[in-house]
């Protein structure tokens, strides 16, 4: 026989046949450990994507804050320029999402009206659009720096990671859907932009959340702004 670990048979005086599995080496012995996936770590981060991007919004805050004694822009300030863009960036953010929002039916349909019949997904558009006025507000480079960076890594792997899942749920529809339909960028108007919103499914998805964190978060900008110059 061919092979390293071959069983050995033979015969005892009876003519019994006898099997020995004495040079027999279990396959599991052989195997080696399973590669490792540079992809379970990508989901891993994107999964916590949340938590990362509190985690590093305050630490940055708080390097502004006490080390570099940033003066933020006060974001009521409607004849300041920067002020205006800040909070027309977090208003704007906060509009497309909740458009989005409120038409979005997670795992029931693909949805491919509102928003969603210009990009594919208006979700982490206006989630940019809002941390980018935040910036602005707060004066904060190094912030920028680290939403155009890690940030948008992280939300990028997030983003393949669920078409990829929704490709495999809406096999039939996913080819024509993305090939009418960019990721984040609109290149034109449809009718469908027009249908589908439903205060029901905003309040289902509970798009109330970010409006509150927002409004909660201009006004942390406000005291902040409000502490610097009075000193």
């Amino acid at each position: 026989m061919r092979g390293g670990y071959a069983n050995s048979i033979a015969h005892n005086r009876k003519g019994t046949l006898l099997i020995s599995t004495a040079h027999i080496k279990p396959k599991h012995w052989d195997s080696k450990p399973a590669a490792f996936q540079p992809s379970a770590i990508h989901q891993w981060l994107a999964r916590r994507r949340i938590t990362i991007s509190l985690v590093g919004f305050t630490t940055l805050v708080l390097f502004n804050v006490f080390v570099m004694q940033t003066i933020p822009r006060n974001p009521l300030a409607i004849t300041s320029l920067g002020s205006l863009a800040g909070s027309g960036l977090i208003g704007i953010g906060l509009a497309v999402r909740s458009w989005a929002a409120g038409t979005l039916n997670k795992s029931r349909e693909l949805t491919m009206v509102g928003p969603y019949s210009l990009v594919r997904n208006p979700l982490y558009v206006g989630s940019f659009l809002m941390m980018m006025g935040f910036c602005i507000l707060c004066r904060d480079w190094p912030t920028m720096l680290f939403v155009a960076g890690p940030m948008s890594y992280l939300y990028w792997k997030q983003v393949r990671f669920e078409e990829d899942k929704l490709s495999r749920m809406f096999p039939l529809q996913w080819d024509d859907y993305i090939q009418s339909t960019p990721r984040f960028i609109p290149v034109r108007l449809n009718r469908a932009v027009l249908g589908g919103w439903s205060l029901f499914e905003w309040q289902r998805n509970r798009e109330h959340q970010a409006i509150v964190a927002s409004l909660l978060g201009v006004f942390g900008v406000w005291v902040w702004f409000a502490l610097r110059t009075s000193a």
